[in-house]
């Protein structure tokens, strides 16, 4: 036992074991028990080089030592909540980590979506193939705790050679009424040989109280799949959001993900993908704008375990006197993994004298035929610019903010789900006239 704050989470666990199991079968809860043992062992992790750096600028002691309800029925089942509208599609809505609709959706086509706790019941043969084995919990204790505490979530599954005709959208929303709340949340994303599909994952706090939410999202893209995520976190001024994806990529299949931190007290990403077949191809894009009293912190593992893979990656963040952003980020190559591509980016702006970013780019290559490549820069406002704007009869204000659109641009731009491109813009363009 580490601390306090491990043994109050622990114990809560114990006392309520028998009801986050009531209803589910027995490939969720047969995980619990392991998972809390991770938990206890690794503990919460501490901030500074004792976690090999992955935690190096980011407390979450203080996150997890603050008071929370912790609800093991759907909450506020009656409120009245709208959701943003980022784009159209198939849409999952949950709410505090449990599904508003408690079911699943069949279509003609064979795709099954909705909620997990659900789809684990009618398909516990197909859960128990995916559900947790993507998952590090050896090495990610928040992780493992979400997959002790975890009761619900969200369940997408493309069979084989089936491609979607619209996107689908993940709506995970946090709402009290004067409650501070814990929730933990899943999402399992299925995509089979030669599937085809797009995924906006939306995550926003939807009162004003404090909310500590651990989402952690599996995606399993079999071979020949063709499969795009794009992530949107926002969350209110007090509340802390992690958020851990976990992705596995067969022969063949291309991943993309794109993750967007736009606001919160403390906003964690982790991103992991793991490259098993060969002609893998993975594309990983995100982008962070962090204003006063902000923390945003990313980081990513991209792992090549076999020969003819290729990733490109590509980060950028934007920080705001008292904002602090984080970026860490590993391409870890395998001594089989000959012949890999791998390409790792993190571009950086610091506006005011108080705002700081952290960046750690790494390779970790034990092949001898590759091609790999890495960088990162921190840096001002291009001042050249600025002038040549402000001689053209732009103000300095709207010179600088002209700069900062087109530089978060570049990485919104990736998307390729319609008409989400400009949301995501207009949200940005919200954010950097704000801070």
């Amino acid at each position: 036992m580490n601390s306090p704050v491990e043994k109050k989470l622990v114990d809560l666990y114990l006392s309520g074991r028998d009801i986050l199991e009531e209803g589910l079968p027995n490939c969720i809860n047969r995980r619990r028990s392991a998972a809390i043992e991770q938990f206890n062992l690794q503990g919460i992790p501490k901030k500074g080089s004792s976690n090999g750096d992955r935690y190096h600028y980011t407390d979450l002691t203080k996150v997890f030592d603050a008071e929370y309800e912790r609800y093991f029925i759907p909450s506020y089942t009656d409120a009245n909540i709208d959701y943003s509208d980022l784009t159209e599609g198939y849409s999952i809505d949950l709410l505090n980590g449990f599904c508003r609709k408690q079911g699943i959706t069949h279509l003609d086509n064979g795709i099954v979506f909705g909620s997990l706790a659900a789809a684990a019941n009618e398909y516990e043969d197909v859960a128990s193939r995916y559900y947790d084995t993507i998952v590090d919990n050896e090495k990610d204790a928040i992780s493992a705790l979400n997959t002790a505490f975890v009761q619900d979530g969200v369940f997408v599954y493309i069979p084989k050679g089936v491609s979607a005709d619209k996107p689908f959208i993940i709506n995970l929303g946090h709402y009290s009424k004067g409650e501070s709340l814990a929730d933990f949340g899943r999402i399992l994303l299925l995509f089979e040989e030669r599937a085809d599909a797009k995924v906006v994952i939306n995550s926003e706090t939807l009162s004003g109280d404090m909310f500590l939410s651990c989402i952690t999202t599996e995606i399993y893209a079999g071979k020949g799949a063709n499969v795009e995520v794009v992530e949107v976190d926002r969350t209110n001024s007090v509340s802390t959001l992690i958020s851990s994806c976990f992705a596995r990529q067969e022969s063949d299949s291309n991943l993309k993900t794109l993750s967007l931190a736009l606001s919160g007290k403390l906003f964690r990403g982790n991103r992991t993908v793991k490259l098993l077949g060969h002609g893998a191809e993975n594309h990983t894009y995100g982008l962070y704008v962090s204003g006063s009293d902000e923390h945003l912190d990313f980081m990513t593992d991209i792992e090549h375990i076999t020969s003819d893979c290729t990733s490109n990656e590509h980060f950028k963040g934007i920080a705001a006197d008292g904002g602090t952003g984080a970026f860490a980020g590993r391409i870890y190559v395998a001594p089989d993994a000959q012949r890999t591509v791998a390409f790792q980016q993190n571009n950086n702006l610091l506006l005011g004298e108080d705002a700081h970013i952290y960046t750690k780019p790494q390779l970790e290559i034990y092949a001898d035929n590759v091609k790999c490549s890495h960088g990162a820069t921190v840096g001002q406002l291009d001042e050249n610019a600025l002038y040549y704007m402000r001689q053209r009869g732009i103000s300095e204000e709207n010179a600088r903010k002209l700069q900062m659109f087109g530089f978060v641009n570049d990485i919104i731009t990736k998307t390729s789900v319609e008409g989400l491109s400009e949301k995501l813009s207009a949200l940005a363009v919200n954010k950097i006239e704000n801070i």
